[in-house]
């Protein structure tokens, strides 16, 4: 297959599944209308759910234009958005303690991440008080906030609060709850472990996509496609995910995603003949 019938392919589903992304979003009208939240609960959420649409949209969209590696680092932000979401909606029991944690004590430890880089950063230009560093000035604590928060969050607090709330954390915590919802997650490790590689431009990921570039046009075009197809399903996954848990968390009517699965499947299956034929071009052997 010629490269330019491989991108014109490759298109074509990015924008089925961006449509179909988009065409499932209002389902999540139970959770974000659920009467049980309080007003900075419902924001909280509202914040997530908006933040893993915005950066599942993006992913498809570099799809489309076949830049595979930059939305391998997207599709790391949605999973991370969607585990930090599922994890707040896994029990009515740790809810509100888990969105405490979430947006007030990391939100603090932020702030005070932030005011150590203001003063840096203001340390080292010749005159800190002119305009030009106004923005930079503004995240500069008062001082008693700032003995406030660092008395609060000592270093070991903050390590807890930081790993469990980490990818690795948050994968350990639900596949060890035994919930079935998350059966499999610790699959995803291996994903978010290549985009890491790719976000931090190590030898791994900035080596990988120029090795593919170099292979014979079958070998490449069939790994496009496959690769391709991962990132697609695994935004619509996470969407599913997101669906799931939090139609169980308010109690919404948990038949109504049988139309959803089956409208995910649907637009899913192209992606797994791709990655059926790049296995049976790159290891031939194993299919004799």
């Amino acid at each position: 297959m010629r490269s330019e019938e491989v991108y014109t392919k490759g298109r074509e589903w990015a924008e089925q599944v961006l449509a179909t992304a988009r065409s499932l979003l209002p389902r999540m009208e139970p959770v974000s209308s659920y009467p049980g939240w309080t007003q900075q609960e419902r924001q909280t959420l509202a914040f997530l759910l908006t933040a893993n649409a915005r950066s599942s949209e993006s992913a498809v969209l570099l799809c489309a234009f076949n830049q595979l590696w930059d939305a391998e680092v997207l599709v790391r932000t949605v999973f991370e958005g969607s585990l930090k979401f599922v994890y707040l909606l896994q029990s009515r029991d740790e809810f509100s303690a888990r969105h405490i944690e979430y947006a007030e004590s990391l939100f603090e430890i932020a702030l005070l991440k932030s005011h150590r880089k203001a003063q840096r950063a203001l340390a080292i230009v010749s005159d800190p008080d002119a305009a030009e560093w106004t923005a930079i000035r503004e995240l500069l604590l008062p001082d008693a906030e700032y003995a406030e928060l660092s008395a609060r969050y000592d270093k070991a607090r903050r390590r807890n609060l930081e790993m469990r709330w980490g990818f690795a954390g948050l994968i350990e915590a639900l596949v060890n709850s035994g919930d079935p919802c998350f059966k499999g997650l610790e699959g995803l490790a291996h994903g978010y472990s290549m985009a890491s590689h790719v976000q931090h431009a190590d030898m791994v990921g900035v080596s990988i996509a120029l090795e593919r570039d170099f292979r014979p046009d079958e070998r490449r075009s069939s790994i496009h496609l496959a690769h391709l197809g991962r990132l697609l399903s695994d935004v619509l996954e996470c969407l599913f995910l997101r669906l799931a848990v939090g139609y169980r968390f308010v109690g919404a009517d948990m038949s109504a995603l049988s139309e959803v699965r089956k409208t995910i499947d649907v637009v899913k299956e192209p992606f797994s003949c791709a990655a059926e034929q790049w296995t049976k071009i790159e290891y031939p052997t194993q299919f004799a």
